[in-house]
């Protein structure tokens, strides 16, 4: 999804939930790192959008909290690569191609 190189501009990536959110503001949209959001566990499709998510590198125990701005069909979660790259703190990630996280719904605070 690229964030910062699309200017945190939800239309640029072609992401589900511009629809509802691409005109929110800047700051709402840059205010944490981007996910796409496929379950299993929690909302669907435009119930998702904007909500916030705290995800956790089983492995490191590394945290953050992201944004769903899109949706996708694989099951888990499609981290933005400045996301995954900042749970990925052993570099197991990078090499397996995928990361081992927990994720529990939170309050975005906004």
């Amino acid at each position: 999804m690229l964030q910062e190189q699309n200017g945190w501009n939800l239309n640029a990536v072609s992401a589900y939930c511009s629809t509802w959110d691409a005109d929110k503001p800047l700051a709402w949209r840059s205010k944490y790192g981007w996910t796409a959001f496929c379950g299993p566990v929690g909302p669907q499709g435009q119930a998702a959008c904007g909500k916030c998510l705290q995800v956790t590198n089983t492995g490191t125990g590394a945290q953050a909290t992201v944004r769903i701005i899109d949706k996708c069909s694989n099951g888990g979660l499609d981290l933005d690569v400045g996301v995954f790259q900042k749970l990925d703190t052993d570099g197991k990630g990078n090499a397996q191609g995928h990361l081992i996280v927990n994720y529990q719904f939170v309050d975005c605070g906004d």
